[in-house]
């Protein structure tokens, strides 16, 4: 029992430091070292290993997608930067203050339209991650299910007859 809670101990703080692979490993030994009779235990690791393989493929997906964030906010930092030396610029050549006023009003106009073409960037960027991430998992549920029930020899569910059974099932 000692082993089974060192081990338990072992996998939480592996996977809390983000060490996917390695917690998973760890999970998986604790997993198939466990006697439980009439189940196939090696079967159901194996089950068990390609759910979190597609777990892996979720988490790099999201570490992809937060990547592109950075590097777009930094992009996009040093793109303000820029265009903000050269209004700076552009202000000292203005010499009457309806030309400021113009002015101004220009360049808060470009930039609210550049902060909002940014805007949509930046949402394109996350939900592209998001769609990435959430595929690796929900392409891999139905099977691991599949896989679970048979290994655990447990019947399949009836098909429904009607519309009305499938409501009832929904209950």
């Amino acid at each position: 029992m000692t082993d089974i809670s060192k081990l338990m101990t072992d996998w939480v703080k592996a996977m809390s430091s983000l060490d996917v692979t390695k917690g998973s490993e760890q999970l998986l030994n604790v997993l198939a070292s466990l006697d439980v009779p009439g189940v196939n235990m090696d079967a159901l690791v194996a089950s068990q290993r390609e759910n979190l393989e597609a777990l892996s493929a979720a988490n790099r997906a999201t570490m992809e997608g937060i990547k592109a964030v950075g590097e777009w906010q930094m992009k996009i930092l040093q793109q303000t930067m820029q265009e903000l030396m050269a209004a700076i610029g552009s202000l000292a050549n203005i010499g009457s203050p309806q030309e400021m006023v113009a002015v101004e009003t220009e360049l808060t106009k470009k930039a609210f339209e550049t902060a909002v073409r940014k805007m949509r960037e930046l949402a394109e960027i996350v939900t592209k991650a998001n769609q990435q991430a959430t595929d690796a998992l929900v392409n891999r549920i139905p099977a691991s299910l599949d896989e679970i029930r048979e290994v655990l020899k447990l019947p399949q569910p009836p098909e429904p007859e009607s519309p009305r059974e499938v409501t009832q099932y929904m209950r």
